[in-house]
C-alpha cells in the first residue's frame, strides 16, 4: 500500500476522534497507521473519543481474524493513553479534576487544579483570578465537618449565588481561619474557633494541624498504642518513617499540589526519620 494512500487516511480520520486537546494525536496517528497495515479497508472511516480519561476507539471488523487485530490494537494505545498527558503529549497519568477524569502530565495537573490565594487586601483568588473579598462576606454557610464553605456577598459575584471552596484546595484552612467569626451561622462559630485553637503538632509532617485524631495538612492519623498500629509497624518510629516516606514518594502527586499550602504552621525542630537505604529499601516493597 503506497504510503500517500495511508498518510492520507491518517489525516482524514484523526478529525473524527473526539478528544479534549493535540496531547493524543501522535498516538491515534500511529494507531491508524497500525489499523492501515494491519488490513484495515481504509476506504472505511474510524471513529473514537477520550472517556473516563482514556482513549477509545469503537471500531468493529465482521472478519474475525482481522477483528481479533483491530481489538488487540485499540486496547494497546487505550493502554497508552493513559499514560500520555492529554494537552501536551508527555508522560501523564489518570487524575481527577473537577470530578472528571483526565489523564494529564504533573504541569498541566497543576495549572487545572485550584488554588486558593488571600493577598495583603483580603482578596480571595482562585488561580490568580480575583473572586471576592472578606470583608464583603455577609453570609456563610458550611458543612458540620468543616471541610467545605459556601461564601455570599451582597453582590452576587459572576451571577452565582454563593462560591464554594473546600479542604481539598490548598489554602482552604487559611481562608476558614481568616473569614471573621460573627459571618458564620451562631451554631457553628464555636466549632470553628474550637478547631483552630485545639489543634496540635502533627510528627509525621510538622504542621500544627491535628484535629480529631487526624491531620488536617497530611491527613494521617497520629500513633496511638492501639493493635492495628503495633501489629503492622511495631513500634511508633517505624509508622511515622513509613508515612513520611510516603508522603516524599507523593505519588498522587499531592505534596507537589499543596507546596504552597500556608494554612498551618510548621514545627521549626520536626524531624525527618528516614534516610536514602530507608527509602530505597521501601520504594523495593512498594513497586
Amino acid at each position: 500500500m503506497k504510503q500517500e494512500l495511508i498518510n492520507a487516511f491518517i489525516e482524514r480520520n484523526l478529525k473524527n476522534f473526539e478528544v479534549n486537546s493535540t496531547g493524543w494525536n501522535e498516538l491515534i496517528r500511529q494507531m491508524l497507521f497500525e489499523f492501515a497495515i494491519g488490513g484495515w479497508n481504509i476506504e472505511k472511516d474510524i471513529f473514537g473519543k477520550e472517556k473516563y480519561g482514556e482513549l477509545r476507539c469503537y471500531t468493529y471488523s465482521e472478519d474475525k481474524e482481522l477483528n481479533t487485530v483491530v481489538k488487540n490494537i485499540t486496547q494497546k494505545y487505550a493502554a497508552l493513553s493513559m499514560e500520555t498527558c492529554e494537552i501536551c503529549g508527555n508522560e501523564g497519568k489518570k487524575r481527577s479534576v473537577d470530578s472528571w477524569e483526565t489523564t494529564l502530565c504533573l504541569s498541566h495537573y497543576l495549572t487545572q487544579k485550584p488554588v486558593i490565594e488571600i493577598d495583603e487586601e483580603l482578596n480571595v483568588r482562585s488561580n490568580s483570578k480575583i473572586l471576592l473579598n472578606i470583608k464583603d462576606i455577609v453570609k456563610v454557610d458550611i458543612e458540620y465537618d468543616l471541610q467545605k464553605l459556601c461564601l455570599y456577598t451582597e453582590e452576587p459575584v459572576y451571577g452565582t449565588e454563593g462560591i464554594s471552596f473546600s479542604w481539598q484546595e490548598p489554602n482552604y484552612y487559611l481562608l476558614l481561619k481568616t473569614i471573621p467569626l460573627h459571618v458564620f451561622p451562631p451554631d457553628m462559630q464555636n466549632p470553628v474557633s474550637a478547631l483552630f485553637e485545639n489543634l496540635q503538632h502533627c510528627e509525621i509532617c510538622g504542621h500544627k494541624a491535628v484535629h480529631q485524631r487526624s491531620c488536617l495538612r497530611c491527613h494521617q492519623e497520629p500513633w496511638t498504642e492501639s493493635q492495628v498500629f503495633i501489629e503492622d509497624y511495631g513500634e511508633k518510629t517505624n509508622y511515622i518513617k513509613a508515612c513520611q516516606m510516603d508522603s516524599f514518594i507523593d505519588e498522587d502527586d499531592y505534596e507537589k499540589y499543596f507546596k504552597y499550602d500556608r494554612s498551618f504552621e510548621k514545627s521549626h525542630d520536626h524531624q525527618i526519620l528516614f534516610g536514602h537505604h530507608d527509602l530505597k529499601e521501601y520504594e523495593k516493597l512498594l513497586f
